[in-house]
């Protein structure tokens, strides 16, 4: 079971086509994953679009986000037994938005260290100037060193689990963090921990030797 999910915002911007390649990704294959994040943007493009006649080009106001969120949730509610609509994700592949870019399993991609215990493969997508879309893939118990975000970060489980001040991530989970979270992440200890990770800037490690070693982990 899911029990962190994607932000409204990030999937209404989604539903617009407003992100980037490489964020695009990343929420493709989460509601690839995620029947109800996969609903709301489901609700959100169809009600998105019969809205948009009438905002005739009025710009988007707090107060209107949260209409239009209220409106979302109540075209939920209506369509919550139209099973047809989506199909019940599965959560023991890698998911499909993924799979079509990698072409191949996790064991086969050309992973390369970066440090004793976590390794990465860079995917080959676009985006902005200082993006940058990986899989990560820790070892068993791996402690992530503590650290803070010089923009945005997104952070999926396709394998394994992880914790960190703000909770457990199992298959699914999504962590979003900015700026203002200071986190040190750690693998759980009974398999690899392989993530999605989409980020807009480097992270910003915290310790004096940590980030001197920064370039060279090239995170």
């Amino acid at each position: 079971m899911i029990n962190h999910h994607i932000s409204d915002e990030m999937l209404m911007s989604y539903a617009a086509g407003a992100l980037s390649e490489g964020a695009s990704l990343f929420v493709a294959s989460h509601i690839h994953m995620c029947k109800k994040c996969a609903q709301r943007v489901f609700t959100a493009e169809a009600v998105g679009g019969a809205l948009v006649d009438d905002l005739d080009g009025v710009p988007m106001t707090s107060c209107g986000f949260d209409d239009l969120m209220a409106r979302i949730e109540s075209e939920e509610q209506v369509s919550a037994s139209q099973n047809d609509i989506l199909v019940e994700p599965e959560l023991n592949h890698i998911p499909e938005p993924l799979q079509l870019l990698l072409g191949k399993d996790y064991k086969d991609l050309p992973w390369k260290s970066v440090a004793p215990g976590v390794k990465q493969f860079i995917l080959p997508v676009g985006g902005n100037r200082g993006e940058k879309t990986r899989l990560l893939k820790l070892s068993p118990g791996f402690v992530t060193p503590e650290h803070s975000h010089k923009g945005y970060e997104l952070t999926m489980v396709l394998q394994g689990s992880f914790s960190d001040e703000s909770g457990r991530y199992k298959l699914g989970d999504v962590q979003e963090a900015d700026g203002e979270i200071d986190h040190q992440p750690i693998a759980d200890t009974d398999e690899d921990c392989i993530c999605l990770v989409y980020t807009d800037a480097p992270l910003e490690f915290k310790g004096v030797l940590n980030r001197m070693l920064q370039p060279f982990f090239g995170i």
